[in-house]
């Protein structure tokens, strides 16, 4: 019942939102020609009557445009007298020429009318027409910038009027000027504005050239307030949507890699499926959340990853970014610090991003855009076992046929040899297994979008339909995006924008990561180098036996499932369904004072096919049962907020502000339903009710805050800016009857800016210097429901005497409630440096920031006779320092040919000042073979891999001791230290734009150093004899001599072949052992595009067209072998510990854009 009420909720939405759409597009085609659509006619052709005989000039020109479609342009500072003047009009209908020659021979004004637009002037002493009315005719042409590209949203207004055009999103214009002709002024943010006399032409094209002197670039910045880039006081980076689409990524996020210095974007090795770790400045909590806060179109969205792989596998089910079609964004905005981002309060304090969506902006008319993508997934070289040994042990045949996974054969030469099955085969190489199991993996994205507008207002409409083939086979990816945003000015006074996105997607096969049972990724790389996977495909072709049902067996290992049998039988997927919507209106009370209400909500459903993330299929070795679940999980969260604010205030001739005041609600909710059932009755059948037994389990919370909040920015003389900020929450989490300690907290911010080039003289290289400095205090955490107090759950029932059931239950989880936690507290201070040189062709962009956690929410140790593990406590302290440098410029231009240089450079040092009341590390994430983890140490950076090591002398020597065979074998520690780090400190990011004529070539190199990596993969391929470092010099016929000293001061005693297996049989759970420097240069992304030339696009009737080749991955330079030094097998805290995950993929592929 409930699943069937779930489809007609969608289906109610879907209907919904495709009214909403058409209903927005009429309305829109309606507006076309403002009003009844009247075409032009003459003053003396439309007839209107007024609603009083006095009025004031003012309101006669309102009462015109109310009864016609004619606009008045004005100089209201400049005619204020004239438009108060009382006129007195004849009663009844009057043409709106003898109303406006009343009006001129009463206010001493006089009217040029051009098409419906009619300008206002004072009349002179010589004027001798009181109207005058222009007969009209067309011109049209494009606006372009030096690389030929069309500028879209260029203002084009006859000079003298405010009578004027905006280009479309091709840069083409189209408009009535007067018949005698006219001048025309075109003009555009960035660009030098140009006058240019029309004559007698009917088309004129025009290049505007970049303006170097004009730099107040308009940024979004935190509650959707949009401010000039000189006045900020804080680091604020923003990216244009089209960087986002050169090289497009299944979550638009992926595509900043490198982009944006400060931001350290991780994914893991699920493929195209995987959500992306993005961190500020440095992680903020030990073990809470280090996310930065989503907003989207003014409305917060959740980002709630639901699942993950960890010490014992699973798979990553995908984040809320992956919602946001890369083709629908026009801006991304990283508010990097504590000032950008303290006015969204306690959920800021990681930073936050500002995605703005594409809204029609700038289109006439009707434009259509659509944009199509394919891209191919290989496999990369990445992997490199030895492949000269096979299946064996003790460098002989193997103890049991069917150990697959052992390669200590001996010397593989191409002689007949019994293998696993009892048959007779060459021993020799099999080939490349990965290349035999994986497929190319083919992503598709076609979006095609609508977008009309006129003066009064905008409407996109998209849709987009991505396919994704991931290379692991039968694992898919099937999205539909639908995307719409209007921003109408229903009059002078009143605007309204709304967006709405309804994501609807499936996915299906998803990866195991991690550890081995149902992770076809596992067995693949451990397979002996004579062993073919295509062997144990199995006489149905699934991995399955002859009965259809059980797996193919491959291996003595039962927890090493079959790949075969994982792509085969081994079905999961989830059925998700989002909606996120949002509307604001602004009304303007006053020239400089507006009031503004915004409200949104974000809901998501999604219907999962297991609980473990896995569904192990009857007949799994491991559990010849199977087991199964069902699962629906429901996310909702909204935000309401209303602001009272003015913009440009003037105070004084020198001294101007912009201020609002605000109040606002978030709300939260989480509801979860599992069915778990345990053996399958009838194989195939995937439904709970097919099982032998069941487990019902729910879970709900809920969770709000209210906020009130204030800004206020100080300009004096438009090159200081001062801005300060404040916003108070209360949270719901911290709200108990009874509570003594107080259940909200203030943030507070401060920060100033000065345009040193505005108030100094500078050298002449110098365009424009500005230097900044801010310090902030925000806070974070205590963001979990229900955890100042006792909670119990039911766990089971109990049948008594007389045969009535009854629920049971108990305590919920095992920590101590601690009524007087708090959100911890983040301080941050920053200063930096803006600078634009030679004419602005190079720009630096420098910060430097020092931020502090202090009262971490972490885990104390409780006494064991109290019958819990742990109370939390705010304890935890962080620190974090670094730099970040941004550098651009224009490195060579001449004729058609240009080149651009974009470098990103970002350090960040962490420190854990404290961990808990004993100072004890905390545990963070654990590999399968416990060999090491992740853990928080005092005094070292963010994110410590922790474990064994090899015991060594006084000189550092290995240590070894002889077992009872007389192998030398490494001696272990007792205990465990420092491995690594698995966050890197250092980020590099060096693109380049290369333009010639109609082509354009994009490259970008991203590199990373100062961190570690534990590969769970390499202990196990040198276990079971795949890696090459098993192969010693020569091969292993004349055995090794380890490099170290016996125990007991005797000579060092050789490995022979015979004994390789056991040396390192007993060294591959030693973390030491498989710790590599993780640093690594990325050729990450290219692009090849051409555009087509104007000549056949307009042949075409296409406005522009353009193609590209595109490549991700296409290169990889890095010490760690066998895997991508970026392949761990999670996205949280855990950073730094790999294992059997999907290879990283080198991609290439196509783009085709055309617009109309």
């Amino acid at each position: 019942m409930k699943l069937k009420l779930t489809k007609v909720i969608t289906m109610i939405t879907k209907y919904s939102i495709y009214g909403l759409v058409f209903q927005s597009l009429f309305l829109n085609m309606l507006l076309a020609n403002p009003g009844r659509a009247q075409k032009n006619v003459s003053v003396r052709e439309v007839k209107v009557a007024l609603n009083s005989d006095d009025l004031t000039v003012k309101k006669i020109f309102s009462q015109i445009e109310e009864k016609s479609d004619f606009r008045f342009a004005i100089d209201k500072s400049d005619l204020k007298s004239e438009l108060n003047q009382i006129v007195n009009i004849e009663p009844g209908e009057n043409a709106v020429s003898d109303i406006l020659l009343q009006v001129s021979k009463d206010s001493k004004t006089k009217f040029r009318q051009i098409n419906n637009n009619i300008t206002v002037s004072r009349l002179g002493l010589n004027d001798t027409e009181e109207i005058i009315i222009d007969q009209e005719r067309s011109i049209s042409g494009t606006v372009s910038d030096a690389q030929n590209e069309g500028i879209p949203g260029v203002t084009v207004q006859i000079s003298g009027t405010t009578t004027g055009t905006v280009t479309d999103m091709n840069g083409a214009y189209k408009m009535s000027i007067p018949e005698q002709g006219a001048t025309l002024i075109f003009s555009s943010l960035g660009f030098t504005t140009q006058e240019v006399s029309i004559g007698s032409r009917s088309i004129l094209d025009v290049v505007l050239q970049e303006d170097v002197e004009q730099l107040d670039e308009i940024v979004v910045t935190a509650l959707g307030i949009q401010r000039s880039s000189k006045a900020l006081a804080y680091s604020v980076a923003q990216v244009d949507g089209e960087e986002l689409v050169k090289v497009r990524s299944t979550n638009a996020l992926q595509s900043l890699r490198g982009k944006v210095a400060g931001l350290n974007i991780n994914g893991n090795a699920m493929g195209v499926k995987a959500s992306t770790r993005v961190v500020i400045r440095g992680n903020s909590s030990m073990t809470g959340n280090n996310n930065p806060l989503y907003v989207i179109d003014g409305i917060t969205m959740s980002n709630d990853n639901v699942g993950g792989a960890g010490m014992w596998g699973g798979y990553d089910s995908g984040d809320g970014l992956q919602a946001i079609n890369p083709d629908d964004i026009e801006t991304i905005n990283v508010l990097k610090g504590g000032a950008a981002a303290a006015l969204y309060g306690s959920r800021a304090s990681n930073g936050v991003i500002v995605i703005t969506t594409k809204s029609g902006k700038g289109q006439k008319g009707l434009g259509i855009e659509i944009n199509s993508s394919v891209q191919f997934d290989n496999l990369t070289n990445v992997f490199d076992p030895q492949k000269s040994y096979g299946q064996g042990q003790n460098y002989g045949d193997p103890l049991d046929p069917l150990n697959t996974f052992m390669s200590w054969g001996p010397l593989m030469d191409g002689s007949s040899r019994t293998t696993w099955d009892g048959s007779s085969r060459p021993y020799e190489s099999s080939g490349d297994n990965l290349e035999k199991f994986y497929r190319t993996g083919v992503n598709t994205a076609n979006t095609i979008s609508l977008s009309t507008g006129n003066d009064l207002g905008s409407t996109r409409l998209s849709y987009t339909r991505m396919n994704a083939q991931d290379m692991q086979p039968r694992s898919n990816l099937k999205r539909n995006l639908l995307s719409l945003n209007t921003n109408q000015k229903l009059s002078d006074k009143l605007t309204i924008q709304s967006s709405v996105k309804f994501i609807d997607e499936l996915s299906e096969g998803n990866p195991n990561l991690s550890d081995a049972p149902n992770n076809a990724n596992a067995s693949i790389r451990y397979y002996a180098a004579d062993i073919d996977i295509d062997d144990f495909i199995g006489p149905n072709g699934d991995g399955t036996q002859a009965n259809n049902i059980d797996e193919f067996r491959h291996s003595t290992n039962i927890y090493f499932t079959n790949p075969n049998f994982v792509v085969g039988r081994s079905r999961n997927y989830i059925d998700k369904q989002r909606l996120i919507g949002s509307i604001s209106a602004k009304y303007d009370i006053t020239d400089f004072l507006y009031v503004k209400g915004q409200g949104g909500v974000d809901r998501m459903n999604m219907h999962l096919n297991d609980q473990a993330f896995s569904l192990w299929p009857i007949g799994v070795a491991f559990s010849p049962g199977g087991i199964m679940s069902e699962q629906d999980i429901s996310i909702r969260q909204s935000d309401l907020d209303l602001f009272l604010g003015t913009d440009n205030l003037r105070l004084s001739n020198n001294l101007v502000l912009n201020a609002f005041i605000g109040s606002g609600r978030f709300s939260y909710s989480r509801e979860q339903s599992t069915l778990r059932g345990d053996n399958i009755v009838i194989p195939g059948v995937y439904d709970v009710r097919n099982t032998s037994s069941q487990l019902i389990d729910y879970y709900f919370a809920e969770k709000a805050i209210n906020s009130v909040y204030g800004s206020a920015e100080l300009a004096f003389k438009d090159a200081i800016f001062v801005s300060l900020t404040a916003r108070n929450d209360w949270f719901s989490t911290l709200s108990l009857a009874g509570k003594e300690s107080p259940n909200n907290d203030l943030y507070t911010s401060a920060s100033v800016s000065a345009v040193l080039s505005d108030l100094v003289t500078m050298p002449s290289i110098i365009n424009f210097a500005k230097l900044r400095g801010g310090y902030s205090q925000i806070a974070g955490g205590a963001d979990n429901p229900y955890g100042l107090s006792l909670n119990y759950g039911l766990t089971g029932s109990h049948t008594g005497n007389d045969g009535v059931s009854l629920p049971t239950g108990q305590i919920s989880g095992g920590t101590i409630p601690n009524r007087e936690i708090k959100p911890f507290q983040k301080n941050e201070s920053e200063i930096g440096f803006d600078l634009r040189m030679f004419q602005s062709k190079m720009t630096v962009d420098f910060s430097y920031y020092d931020n502090s956690t202090i009262g971490d929410i972490v885990a104390v140790s409780a006494s064991a006779t109290s019958g819990y593990t742990a109370s939390l406590a705010n304890l935890g302290e962080i620190s974090n320092k670094g730099i970040e440098l941004l550098i651009r410029g224009t490195v060579y231009e001449k004729g058609d040919f240009s080149a651009d240089l974009t470098l990103n450079y970002a350090k960040n040092n962490s420190k854990i000042i404290s961990t808990n009341d004993t100072g004890d590390n905390i545990f963070i994430d654990q590999t399968r073979n416990m060999a090491a983890g992740v853990t928080q140490v005092v005094g070292e950076q963010y994110g410590t891999i922790y474990g064994s090591y090899f015991q060594r002398d006084a000189n550092g020597n290995k240590i070894y001791a002889l077992n009872g065979d007389g192998v030398p074998l490494a001696v272990r520690s007792t205990d465990q230290k420092i491995l690594g780090n698995g966050v890197a400190p250092t980020q590099l990011g060096i693109g380049t734009d290369l333009r010639y004529k109609a082509f354009q070539l994009s490259v970008f190199f991203e590199a990373k150093f100062g961190a570690q990596i534990y590969s769970n993969t390499n202990a196990f391929l040198k276990q079971v004899g795949m890696s090459k470092e098993t192969v010693p010099e020569g091969g292993r016929e004349a055995g090794f001599l380890p490099d170290g000293v016996m125990d007991d001061g005797s000579e060092m005693v050789r490995v022979t072949k015979e004994n390789l297996d056991v040396f390192w049989a007993n060294q591959w759970d030693i973390g030491e052992e498989s710790v590599y420097d993780a640093d690594f240069i990325r050729f990450s992304q290219l692009s090849l595009s051409y555009s087509i030339p104007r000549s056949i696009t307009n042949k075409l009737n296409l406005g522009s067209a353009s193609v590209s080749v595109v490549g991700k991955n296409l290169a990889l330079w890095s010490d760690v072998p066998n895997v991508d030094p970026e392949s761990a097998y999670q996205a949280r805290n855990g950073q730094g510990l790999e294992y059997a995950g999907l290879p990283v993929p080198r991609t290439v592929g196509f783009n085709v854009s055309l617009k109309f």
